[in-house]
């Protein structure tokens, strides 16, 4: 009877270890994928995650311009509360400045998004993907949340960011793009594209990417380079007549 408990308790510790490990990276399926069904795989797999943060962030932008540019809401309206989550998400200073909510609340571009998760995790093959759902190589000071690098340089106290799931890793990259100094450039560049009445072009916006990586322009030069090789543009204009013609 003994022995039936512990072969229990062994088969049930080793199924909660499998489902865990399930919910780390990409699903097990693409890990034995080579070539171009490993990057169709990806492209797939992923863009299906960044549409569906693009589409809330639209929501939230929608929202904002339902307001019509009011400056005297109720306090304990639901419009308000919901005014001021996003005034905090998006480190908006007054509560009131449309102008800098439009500017931060947008899009992020598919292929940009994509050409950076490949960058920053091997396509989806790194460690901090596998262990962490890091695919935007986000550090953090954080030991809570926070995993110790293997090349860490000694004195350093950076860790790799743990995320519960791939979806808030991209969650948080794209508020990332959206709110921090760093990458005022590509909001006021994506603003222009809006005003213009043009797609968001992830291969002109990479140009505002040097401040991402240590490399600066070579990063740049690598984000432009998967861009146009596997022609992700098209994704950017295919999200942008998506949403015309709704």
């Amino acid at each position: 009877m003994k022995l039936l408990k512990i072969l229990f308790l062994v088969v049930t510790i080793c199924s909660l270890g499998f489902a865990n490990s399930s919910n780390k990276g990409f699903p097990q399926e693409y890990y034995k994928l080579q070539g171009k069904k490993a990057k169709d795989y990806f492209f797939n797999f992923l863009g299906k995650k960044v549409e569906i943060e693009n589409l809330k962030i639209l929501k939230e932008r929608n929202f904002i311009l339902s307001l019509d540019g009011k400056k005297d809401l109720n306090k304990d309206s639901k419009e308000y509360k919901e005014l001021e989550k996003l005034q905090k998400k998006y480190k908006v200073k007054n509560i009131y400045d449309y102008k800098t909510f439009l500017n931060r609340v947008d899009i992020i571009p598919p292929s940009l998004a994509i050409a950076q998760a490949a960058t920053e995790s091997a396509w989806g093959k790194s460690r901090f993907i596998r262990e962490a759902n890091n695919i935007f190589g986000h550090w953090t000071y954080d030991k809570k949340i926070g995993m110790v690098p293997l090349r860490r340089e000694e004195g350093k106290k950076h860790m790799v960011r743990i995320f519960p799931n791939l979806e808030s890793s991209i969650a948080v990259y794209m508020r990332n793009l959206n709110r921090t100094g760093a990458y005022k450039s590509f909001r006021d560049n994506r603003e222009k594209m809006r005003k213009n009445g043009k797609f968001i072009n992830g291969l002109i916006l990479s140009e505002d990417m040097t401040k991402y990586s240590a490399i600066g322009y070579d990063y740049v030069i690598i984000l432009k380079s998967i861009i146009k090789k596997y022609k992700l543009t098209q994704l950017d204009k295919k999200f942008y007549e998506k949403q015309i013609t709704k």
